[in-house]
């Protein structure tokens, strides 16, 4: 029921006129509230889109410098590889040289032309030659002499001794 300003008394109660003005008011302030929440509440969405936008470029970036930083590792351990690798095959050829060398050195030929023509030395004929069986011991009897000969040195070193202190 509409209350006119006029009739604002009933009985011992006093009614309380309403005013369309004052419902426009509220309403007005209503909308205005309501487009106030819309703008923090956009402000709030864009702030988040912003802040995502930043760690995801945050991410990237640092996703970015750990890419690079592992291919710089990567290509110098390749530098490395690399000069090892010529390195092992500089020593292969070096080797291979002394290999043939050896061989060259080694053969019974050039013993034979070293010994006859730097060291003086013939060839042995058959009658200069001295064949001997070293199967057995033959040196035996000079180990023990050797031995018996230290004993003796002892006990005579020993026998001199009490001779001069008596």
């Amino acid at each position: 029921m509409k209350v006119k300003e006029y009739e604002y008394i009933r009985g011992n109660t006093a009614a309380q006129p309403r005013r369309s003005s004052e419902t426009d008011r509220k309403r007005y302030e209503e909308l205005q509230k309501a487009k106030r929440e819309r703008k923090r509440r956009k402000r709030e969405e864009e702030r988040r889109k912003r802040r995502g936008a930043r760690q995801i470029a945050a991410a990237i970036a640092i996703l970015g410098f750990i890419t690079i930083a592992r291919d710089t590792k990567v290509y110098s351990m390749q530098n490395d590889l690399a000069k090892l690798n010529s390195e092992i095959k500089s020593v292969d050829d070096e080797n291979e040289a002394l290999r043939v060398e050896l061989l060259k050195v080694a053969s019974l030929d050039n013993i034979k032309t070293n010994a006859e023509e730097k060291l003086g030395m013939v060839v042995a004929t058959k009658d200069e030659m001295l064949q001997m069986d070293l199967s057995g011991n033959y040196f035996e009897d000079l180990e023990n002499d050797e031995t018996n000969a230290k004993d003796n040195n002892k006990s005579g070193l020993f026998a001199k001794i009490m001779d001069a202190l008596d």
